[in-house]
């Protein structure tokens, strides 16, 4: 299976891109090639060289496939009720969105059919490449500091007065800041166009399936936040996002009825 929207991605707000990302691909049947019930076709991202920050990048998908290879499937495979017509077919990709000297977003898809069903799901993560936190994945709150231009070493000791532009940002927590975006973005989502043709949930539906301190990536400059899959397959075949930069998120702070401080 392959989406041609995928594609390779380079965040804009630096030229220099310090880590080189590959593709460990690879391809698994369960319970045994010849007697297949689950067949997995995989490409996980590999980032090159033996520093401590690919190391704990590497450690993150490397978890995530052994999971996938050791335990799910395996467990699927020998579960009658998850067998179904007996040949269904799991598949993982990736995209890199955003890849400079602070921070490194990748975006995993991913495909699962089972039976007359096809699940689609995504993963988003974006990690700090070089800052106080290198190699562990970033909250929305410090990703959207780090795009305004926080010094990565500094995340702990920001202060409004040194960044008044982004003050809302500063006094949030990842989770107020989203919940203080969420209604804008369903009422930009209802408006994109890539989604006249569906059928758009209720807002109380939409958010158990959609959370911007989760469901966002580093891209162009800017937060990148996904369409749920599971409301709309042709979102993850048309890759839907809203993209907003940190001072369009702060105007969008400031404005919302209850204050995120």
């Amino acid at each position: 299976m392959i989406l041609a929207a995928l594609a390779l991605w380079l965040c804009a707000a630096s030229a220099l891109a310090d880590l080189t990302v590959e593709r460990n691909e690879g391809e698994r049947y369960f319970p045994d090639e010849n007697n297949w019930v689950y067949h997995f076709t995989y490409a996980y991202p590999k980032i090159l060289g033996d520093d401590y920050t690919a190391a704990l990048i590497n450690d993150t998908y490397q978890m995530a496939l052994d999971e996938m290879t050791n335990l799910v499937l395996p467990m699927f495979a020998n579960t009658p009720d998850m067998r179904f017509d007996g040949k269904n077919e799991v598949w993982h990709d990736f995209a890199v969105t955003c890849n400079n000297d602070q921070l490194l977003s990748i975006v995993q898809f991913r495909a699962q059919s089972m039976g007359d069903e096809t699940v689609y799901s995504l993963e988003p993560l974006t990690f700090d490449v070089s800052g106080m936190y290198a190699g562990e994945t970033l909250t929305l709150r410090g990703a959207i500091l780090i795009l305004a231009g926080v010094d990565p070493e500094q995340m702990e000791d920001v202060s409004v007065k040194d960044y008044p532009q982004i003050a809302h940002i500063i006094q949030g927590s990842s989770s107020t800041i989203a919940n203080a975006l969420l209604p804008t973005l369903y009422a930009m989502f209802q408006e994109h166009p890539q989604l006249k043709e569906t059928e758009i949930p209720s807002f109380e539906d939409f958010e158990i399936e959609f959370s911007p301190s989760r469901d966002f990536a580093a891209q162009d400059g800017q937060i990148a936040f996904y369409y749920p899959p599971m409301l709309a397959p042709e979102a993850f075949r048309e890759n839907t996002i809203i993209l907003l930069s940190p001072a369009e998120i702060e105007a969008l702070l400031a404005a919302a009825p209850q204050s995120v401080e």
